[in-house]
C-alpha cells in the first residue's frame, strides 16, 4: 500500500511524534489528564490529515487493576500474625487474597473497581472508508496510557520474574498450610508439635508476601515510548500516510484506533467493543491490537493471549502470519503467557481478533519501568511492523481472510 520511503517517512513521523509526548504531556496513567492530552493530540493529527476522528469517553478504575497483587500481598502480611490467634481467621484473609489474585490478575474481571475512584478515559477512532461496497472491516489498535511502575521490575530487572515467582508461590504455601491447619487444629492456635513448626514455616513466605504488597509503585508512571506509543503511533501514523499517498482500499473499511487504559486491565477496548458491537454485524469486523515495538527480534504474531488460557482467531492470525514471511520474518506464533493485550478483550466476547506485538517476552528490560523512554525506541522494528501491517491490509483487501483448518 505504501512504498519503502514512505514507510521510513511514517517511522520517522511515530519517532518524532513519540518524543513529543514523552516530554511535553506529562505522565500518561489511565485515565489521567496525560492520557486526555495525548489522544486530543493524535486527534488533532487526524483531523489535519483529513479523517473525521471520533474521541469517546468512558469510565475507568485508574488504580484498581494495578493494586490487585498489593491487596494480595497486605491480606498475606496480615493471615501470618492470624495464624497464632485463630487459623480460621488467617484463613479467611487467605481466601480473600487468593480471590482478588485470581479474579483480577489471572481472569482480568475487575471486582475491584467498585472500592477505587473513578476516572475519565477515551478511546479515539477514525475510519478509512473504501471505494466500493464495504464487504469487511478491520480495526488496528494501540493503546496511549502508560503504568504505574513495577518496583521490582526497575530494580532488578534481570530477575524480575523470579520475583514474582516467589510471591506467587509465597501467597499460595500460606493459603495450603493454613488450610490444613484450620482442618486439624479448628480455631485454636497450634502451641507444640507438628502444626506449631507449620506455623513457624510460614516465616519463610513473609518475604514474598511483603514483594507482592509493595509490587506496584503508585508514585511513578512509566514513560511507554515503546509500551505503548509505538502501537498508537503506528496506528495514527498509518492512518495520516495512507490518506496522504491517496490510497483508497476496495472492500475494506479500515478504523484506526488508540485505545486508552489498557493498563488498567483492558478497559478501553472492552469499552469500544461492548459499545460499538452491534454496528459490526453487517459485515466481517477483525481487531488488530498492536502492541509494543521495540525488539526486531522477537517482533511475532501472537496467537494466545491471556495469560495463555486465549485463543485468538486462526484466520486473522495466518494473515498476519503470512503477511511476516512475505517480509522476510519467519517467525513461530506467540503467546501472552503472563498479562494480556486489547485483543484479549475481543476474542474473549467471539470477536475475530489477534495481536502483532515485538517485545522479549523474558520480560524486556524497559517493560512497565522508567527505562520505557524514547531514547530506547528501535527504528527499524517500527519500520518493519508497519510494513508488515501494509502488507496484511492489502492481503486482507484483496482476497480477505485465508482458510485455515
Amino acid at each position: 500500500m505504501l512504498t519503502e520511503s514512505s514507510l521510513r517517512e511514517c517511522t520517522g513521523y511515530i519517532m518524532d511524534r513519540i518524543r513529543k509526548i514523552c516530554e511535553e504531556f506529562g505522565p500518561r496513567p489511565p485515565g489521567s489528564p496525560g492520557e486526555t492530552r495525548c489522544q486530543e493530540f493524535l486527534r488533532d493529527e487526524l483531523a489535519a490529515a483529513g479523517y473525521a476522528p471520533v474521541l469517546e469517553p468512558f469510565p475507568v478504575s485508574q488504580s484498581g487493576f494495578m493494586a490487585a497483587p498489593v491487596i494480595a500481598g497486605w491480606l498475606a502480611l496480615l493471615s501470618v500474625p492470624c495464624y497464632w490467634h485463630d487459623p480460621r481467621l488467617s484463613l479467611g484473609f487467605l481466601l480473600a487474597a487468593n480471590f482478588v489474585f485470581l479474579a483480577e490478575v489471572i481472569s482480568y474481571r475487575h471486582i475491584l473497581t467498585f472500592f477505587f475512584p473513578r476516572h475519565t478515559s477515551h478511546n479515539l477512532y477514525a475510519a478509512l472508508a473504501p471505494s466500493g461496497t464495504v464487504k469487511r472491516r478491520i480495526i488496528l489498535a494501540g493503546h496511549a496510557d502508560a503504568v504505574f511502575e513495577w518496583r521490582y521490575q526497575q530494580l532488578f530487572p534481570r530477575f524480575f520474574m523470579h520475583f514474582g515467582q516467589a510471591a506467587v508461590l509465597s501467597i499460595v504455601y500460606l493459603l495450603v498450610t493454613t488450610v490444613a491447619t484450620a482442618l486439624f487444629c479448628g480455631r485454636h492456635a497450634p502451641t507444640e508439635g507438628f502444626w506449631w513448626w507449620v506455623g513457624i514455616s510460614q516465616f519463610l513466605a513473609l518475604p514474598g508476601a511483603f514483594i507482592a504488597a509493595t509490587f506496584t509503585r503508585f508514585g511513578v508512571v512509566s514513560p511507554g515510548a515503546n509500551d505503548n506509543l509505538t502501537g498508537a503511533l503506528a496506528s495514527v501514523g498509518l492512518a495520516r500516510h495512507i490518506k496522504q499517498a491517496g490510497i483508497v482500499p476496495e472492500n475494506t473499511e479500515i478504523i484506526f484506533m488508540v485505545s486508552g487504559s489498557e493498563e488498567a486491565g483492558l478497559c478501553g477496548a472492552d469499552a469500544h467493543m461492548k459499545r460499538h458491537r452491534n454496528e459490526w454485524t453487517d459485515v466481517e469486523t477483525l481487531f488488530v491490537a498492536l502492541d509494543t515495538f521495540r525488539d526486531l527480534d522477537h517482533l511475532m504474531v501472537y496467537n494466545r493471549d491471556l495469560n495463555g488460557s486465549l485463543r485468538h482467531h486462526p484466520g486473522l492470525c495466518a494473515l498476519l502470519q503470512n503477511a511476516m514471511r512475505q517480509n522476510g520474518l519467519e517467525r513461530k506464533f506467540g503467546n501472552v503467557r503472563v498479562g494480556a493485550s486489547d485483543a484479549a478483550a475481543f476474542s474473549r466476547a467471539g470477536l475475530p481478533a489477534a495481536a502483532l506485538c515485538g517485545m522479549d517476552p523474558r520480560p524486556a528490560h524497559y517493560y512497565h519501568c522508567r527505562r520505557d523512554g524514547w531514547e530506547i525506541l528501535n527504528e527499524e522494528c517500527i519500520f518493519k511492523t508497519l510494513q508488515v501491517l501494509t502488507t496484511a491490509l492489502d492481503d486482507y483487501d484483496r482476497n480477505g481472510l485465508p482458510v485455515t483448518d
